[in-house]
Order: structure tokens, then sequence, then C-alpha cells
């Protein structure tokens, strides 16, 4: 009865969700409990502190650069593996090319062909 009683109160669960682990599936999956928790969870306010509270974004995978291919390897267990296929810069197009760095969801990749320079958004698979 006591910790029913203590939910209840918005500010002292904000700060329980608030401590949620920084992983994909966290917030999405707490926001699936009730609308209450989804209203809290959305609010612009709550995700500012989330994001300032952890700081740094979990390492969601790597691309490898030894292959031709650049395949994408997830470095999170499930439910927050990201498929490989879900990052896949063969997708759109064939030429070949080589991943040279990636910082905050962009990819900087060289065409060997063209010898262009191109920053690949892979989230939204625009180039």
């Amino acid at each position: 009865m006591v910790l029913a009683s203590l939910l209840e109160d918005d500010d002292l669960l904000r700060e329980i969700l608030l401590r949620l682990a920084p992983q994909p599936s966290s917030l999405p999956r707490a926001s699936a409990v009730c609308k209450r928790w989804r209203g809290l969870l959305t609010d612009p306010r709550f995700l500012r502190r989330y994001y300032a509270h952890h700081r740094k974004p979990p390492l969601l995978g790597v691309f490898e650069t030894r292959s031709g291919r650049n395949p994408f390897i997830s470095t999170l267990d499930s439910p927050d593996r990201i498929p490989p296929e879900r990052f896949d810069l063969q997708r759109h197009d064939n030429f070949p090319k080589s991943v040279l760095d990636c910082r905050h969801g962009h990819v900087l990749v060289k065409y060997w062909m063209q010898e262009d320079l191109v920053v690949c958004d892979p989230i939204t698979a625009v180039l």
C-alpha cells in the first residue's frame, strides 16, 4: 500500500524513471506501461533531464571496415540488438566504398570509384 501511494507522486515517479538504463528499449518499454507513464516519459523536459543525466548514449555497434561491404555489427544484447541489415550501406547502391568515421549517428563514407566523400545517415537511409 505504501509503494502504491508513493508512485502516485509524479515527481517521485519522474526521479525513478530518470534512472532507467540508457538503452534503446528502456523508454519505449516503460512508456507502454500506462498512459500516465507515457505522458511523463515523452515530456520534452523529462527527456532533456534524462539525456543530461546519462550524458553519453550507448554504443549501438560498429562498422567492420576490413571487408568491402562494411557490415554493421551490433554491440548490444537483445532486445536492444540492431540487425545488421538495418544499417546496410550497400542497400543505397553497389559502388565500392569504405567507412572512414562515425559521429552522432552519421557515417562518413568514401566512394573509391568517384573519389567522393559522403555523409550518410543510416537510420533514415539518407546519403
